[in-house]
């Protein structure tokens, strides 16, 4: 299926409101809670690096586990291992694992807001602007008297995903969304300038940016060519040359371009095929949640392999691609924070707003209700520094 942009009726921003602002407070009730009533997970799982210092509770609960690093690199910059050299797991240029724009962003803003008000921010500003173009793509992609209706419950199964809690964390993971609907929403215009730009940038916030190449080029080959774009190699060339500069910055502080590619085989392992996560969710003995043998997080990456035919039949080929890349490439090596990397797929999220069946609208509510249950799980795991993903 695929339809031109319709310039029709604008948001509904009263309806995207509500659905964002009463998902992030029930988040927030939740953390707020868990961190109150349960023990702190640091008791138990020594080792992991604490930097910041401490917020306000209403924003310290955002702040756990990989956002340590953001701020510490956000305060010291990515030579700063003196930070951490007394915890012996990790090697000088761990910092190398975590791409460059949102500690910039969150530097830029911390004089103002602190490191953790800052991170809050951007995040949660950058999840606003997700909704909205989410709610436009699939809109235009469902087209019809349907259309607006498709965009809203699509909206809703985004902020009820179980790991929604890190569009609001101190975690480039809204960031990374933005920029990606806002590439592909560039692209579907023609504005391919604009599109690779975004796919820079996106580049520049996640390690996995760089897989945005293929589905901007689809995007010009299907639709560009044919209105006589002359730059669509601008959508194209836009992620690479983002990881390009993360490359060389790597080169210049560690004296390896591909450091952040060995920081994250030491924690994820080596990869094969997207049949390795499986394999090793089983070698390594089920367990309910966890790092690799997440139970937890298998069943989620077994729903979303299981949607992605329905994603090919349904959806233009550039948003096909782009599920199909962000869901199997972390399935090469591991479950472990597989609900985490997968929030960037948001055909899944398109196509469940898209269900227009009986069976479909019943399968939606139940995805709805198991959304929510897992999604106020993970929160109380994480506000309270237990290992949600």
């Amino acid at each position: 299926m695929s339809r031109s942009p319709s310039p029709a009726h604008p948001p509904p921003y009263g309806d995207l409101g509500a659905l964002l602002l009463g998902s992030r407070l029930a988040l927030l009730v939740v953390g707020l809670l868990a961190a109150g009533l349960l023990g702190s997970g640091l008791a138990v799982q020594k080792g992991n690096l604490v930097h910041h210092e401490p917020a306000p509770a209403p924003l310290e609960i955002w702040a756990r586990w990989d956002a340590e690093w953001y701020l510490l690199i956000a305060e010291k910059g990515y030579r700063s291992s003196e930070a951490f050299a007394h915890l012996t797991r990790y090697e000088p240029e761990a910092t190398a694992g975590f791409f460059p724009l949102y500690p910039l962003l969150i530097r830029a803003l911390a004089p103002a807001l602190g490191g953790v008000g800052a991170g809050v921010l951007i995040a949660n500003v950058c999840l606003a602007g997700s909704v909205l173009l989410l709610f436009r793509l699939t809109r235009d992609e469902a087209g019809g008297e349907d259309g607006a209706r498709a965009g809203l419950a699509a909206c809703a199964a985004m902020l009820v995903f179980p790991a929604t809690l890190f569009l609001s964390a101190v975690y480039p993971e809204s960031l990374f969304l933005f920029l990606t609907l806002l590439a592909f929403d560039r692209a579907r215009t023609g504005a391919f300038a604009l599109a690779g730009a975004a796919g820079a940038l996106a580049a520049l916030a996640r390690p996995t940016g760089v897989l945005l190449a293929l589905p901007l080029a689809i995007e010009w080959w299907t639709r560009g060519r044919r209105g006589g774009s002359r730059w669509g190699w601008l959508a194209a060339g836009g992620p690479p040359a983002g990881t390009a500069i993360v490359m060389t910055m790597c080169a210049r502080l560690f004296g390896d371009p591909l450091a952040f590619v060995h920081r994250q085989e030491r924690w994820r392992g080596a990869s094969s095929g997207p049949w390795r996560a499986f394999a090793r969710w089983w070698q390594e003995g089920p367990a309910l949640h966890g790092a690799h043998d997440s139970t937890l997080e298998m069943l989620t990456a077994l729903t979303l392999v299981g949607m992605l035919p329905i994603v090919f039949l349904k959806l233009r080929p550039s948003y096909a691609v782009h599920a199909a890349a962000t869901i199997l490439v972390p399935l090469c090596s591991t479950v472990w924070s597989f609900g985490r990397l997968a929030l960037p797929a948001f055909p899944i999220f398109m196509i469940l707003g898209m269900a227009s069946t009986p069976v479909g609208r019943r399968l939606y509510s139940l995805y709805m209700m198991a959304g929510g249950a897992l999604a106020s799980f993970l929160m109380a795991l994480y506000a309270s520094w237990w290992w949600a993903g």
